[in-house]
């Protein structure tokens, strides 16, 4: 899944960056967050707003579910990177016994419900009340909220299963954006388009366009990678979220060919042409 560590260089921020990063590895504070009472959020519009104490906002900053809310404005950078990033714009002393509100994305609340199962979302009901949502009523939910939510989790899923950091790639044009750790340390590997398997694509149906976003990606030394959604059968029923098995996904890198990078060891392109 989306290259091999040991042949890509990891691009670090700051000198001591890797040593933060192996002193506090994705899949430790996956399990303090699992550990956690399960905080509660509520359900509005095309997010969900998470109420946390001050420690379950730190475990979900060093993990990047989420952002604070409301942002704050941010302070000018630091000449150094610095680890975990302060939360801006809370202070417990402004707040009652310390809460804050974390703003979440719809892939990543349902991750956080369904597969960690560390979180309780509630909505609105008609009579002001505060309902409880059991899983398949939070995925129907979703589904009406964002077209093609069930391929764009299955890829999301996908992703931080295997301990990547996933954040939004709107900013580069992609679905989301793919980090060996958090991004105060380190720069991102992928910029990942979620792709609808044998469904009509509404983008890179032309060379021109893949063309476009591999030189994007390129001049800010990123690697494309297209994640294809595709259905088993054609009837699956994607109303539950147990659909999500009867989804396959397949990732493909999309990478600039560099003849001299392919050559046998010696030779040199001149040495080895029929081009004259």
């Amino acid at each position: 899944m989306m290259g091999d560590s040991k042949e890509r260089r990891v691009r670090w921020k700051g000198r001591h960056a890797c040593e933060t990063a192996l002193s506090d590895p994705m899949s430790a504070i996956y399990s303090a967050i699992k550990a956690w009472t399960p905080p509660s959020g509520m359900f509005a519009d095309s997010a969900v707003l998470l109420q946390v104490n001050s420690e379950q906002a730190q475990l979900l900053n060093r993990a990047c579910f989420g952002r604070p809310y409301p942002p704050a404005i941010a302070p000018p950078p630091p000449s150094a990177p610095t680890y975990p990033p302060p939360i801006p714009g809370f202070d417990d002393s402004d707040s009652k016994e310390g809460l804050q509100f974390f703003q979440l994305a719809l892939e990543e609340a349902f991750y956080l419900n369904y597969e960690m199962k560390c979180v309780r979302i509630y909505h609105q009901s008609h009579k002001e009340e505060r309902v409880l949502l059991s899983h398949d009523e939070l995925w129907r939910l979703m589904l009406k909220k964002k077209q093609h939510f069930v391929q764009h989790y299955k890829a999301y899923s996908h992703m931080r299963s295997k301990r990547w950091v996933v954040l939004s790639g709107i900013q580069f044009g992609a679905d989301f954006m793919a980090y060996r750790h958090h991004p105060a340390l380190v720069h991102s590997d992928y910029a990942v388009l979620v792709m609808l398997g044998e469904e009509r694509q509404s983008r890179l149906n032309t060379w021109t366009e893949l063309h476009a976003m591999g030189r994007l990606c390129g001049s800010v030394a990123k690697t494309l990678l297209l994640i294809y959604v595709k259905r088993k059968d054609a009837a699956v029923d994607s109303t539950f979220p147990s659909c999500l098995e009867d989804f396959d996904l397949e990732t493909v890198e999309v990478n600039r060919w560099l003849p001299e990078k392919n050559r046998e060891a010696g030779e040199t392109l001149e040495e080895n042409s029929e081009l004259g």
